[in-house]
């Protein structure tokens, strides 16, 4: 008979130990914790952001505080502009450079008949339209006075406070243009029978470029040539200075502009012509207009028209369309009411004025705020923050917070 031995079982936690690792060293050699969801704390995040940046967007503010207000004393017929986050404020017999709460920061006196102004980053020239005088500050001060023996009929600064002049007796046209020292750089003369007759002019902004919006007529139509001037030491090589042109049939130019990066914008009365940035200013796209345009507006980003529209039930409204640099229609928006002045205010932000009556669109098309006034509103100026501004109106000037 088979004998048996008896022997020790062990015993639960033995067996354990005998078959199974330690659970410190399973921990410490095998272990692996299992991985936490820490992207949905990001997501969550952006969703929030996206969120309250939408909300903002489509916000619209029906009322306003007034935080501060500054009375002013005012000639019948100052006007007003923006300038390096202050205030311009000039008139037939002299220009103010202010803070908005009326301290003065320069001043200078003069006298013209039709004072007109043009601006370019520090540079602001004030000139008398059809006088002989042309003045040109920064925003440090006066800095040079320029009188010319012809009447000026438009005048336009560049960035670095390079002057051009158009200069009209009869039917000749004389242009030029001078550093901000009043040396003569450039003098030119176009004939109609030649070259046509000139009525829209842009500089580059340093000053070696100048377009020029010419009418020209053969045979009773009339057309438009954008010609470019290139007065760099590669445009002495062309001839006459001129680096490109071009001619539209049957349509007028009135209004040329070089914006962000010196991209050329030119408003026809029946399309809106991007130009690239490039020595041969080369066509980017162009706009066809469904109508004619009441009015354009542009700044470095962004530009846009208003037209009237007839709808089905044979009603007209106001329509406004905004575009980006690149063409792209940002909005398209009936407007409620009538208006006398549209333009953007800082980057963003389109302003349809009337003489009392204010209505802000944000970039999207969607409207911000709109507001009837007791007294007059010259100008709109955006404050430091999303929802301040600064309404400079007929006695005083306001700086409020929208609510």
């Amino acid at each position: 008979m088979e004998e048996f031995k008896v022997i020790t079982l062990p015993g639960k936690n033995e067996e354990n130990e005998a078959e199974d690792p330690s659970l410190d060293d399973y921990q410490e050699e095998n272990y692996e914790p299992p991985k936490k969801r820490y992207f949905v704390i990001p997501i969550f995040i952006i969703l929030l952001l996206v969120g309250l940046f939408v909300a903002r967007m489509i916000h619209t503010y029906d009322s306003y505080d007034v935080e501060y207000s500054w009375e002013r004393k005012d000639s019948t017929d100052s006007q007003f502009i923006s300038f390096k986050n202050n205030v311009i404020k000039y008139s037939n017999d002299g220009i103010f450079y202010t803070k908005y709460d009326g301290n003065l920061i320069w001043n200078y006196t003069y006298d013209m008949t039709n004072p007109t102004v043009d601006i370019k980053d520090s540079y602001i020239i004030v000139y008398d339209k059809n006088g002989t005088e042309v003045d040109i500050f920064s925003d440090k001060g006066f800095v040079k006075s320029i009188g010319t023996t012809t009447p000026i009929s438009l005048a336009r600064v560049a960035g670095q406070g390079t002057v051009a002049l158009l200069l009209q007796e009869d039917s000749t046209s004389y242009i030029q243009m001078y550093d901000t020292k009043g040396n003569l750089l450039v003098s030119g003369e176009m004939h109609p029978e030649n070259k046509g007759f000139p009525v829209a002019m842009a500089l580059s902004s340093d000053g070696t470029k100048l377009l020029m919006s010419v009418i020209t007529s053969k045979e009773g139509d009339l057309s438009s040539q954008l010609i470019l001037y290139d007065f760099s030491d590669s445009g002495r090589e062309k001839e006459d200075n001129i680096a490109k042109s071009y001619t539209y049939v049957d349509m007028i130019i009135p209004d040329v502009e070089f914006v962000k990066n010196d991209k050329i914008l030119a408003f026809g009365d029946s399309k809106i012509i991007i130009f690239n940035n490039n020595d041969e200013a080369t066509i980017a796209k162009e706009i066809s207009l469904e109508e004619d345009a009441k009015s354009v507006f542009y700044n470095d980003k962004y530009f846009g028209y208003t037209f009237e529209s007839v709808g089905e039930s044979g009603q007209i409204t106001n329509r406004m369309k905004v575009y980006n640099l690149l063409g792209f229609n940002c909005f398209s928006k009936d407007l409620e009411a009538g208006y006398e002045t549209v333009d953007f205010i800082g980057d963003k932000e389109v302003l349809l004025k009337g003489k009392r009556e204010v209505s802000i669109y944000n970039i999207f098309g969607f409207k911000k705020f709109t507001q009837n006034f007791e007294d007059n509103v010259y100008r709109v100026v955006p404050g430091s923050t999303y929802r301040r501004y600064y309404l400079i109106k007929e006695n005083n000037t306001e700086e409020i917070i929208l609510k």
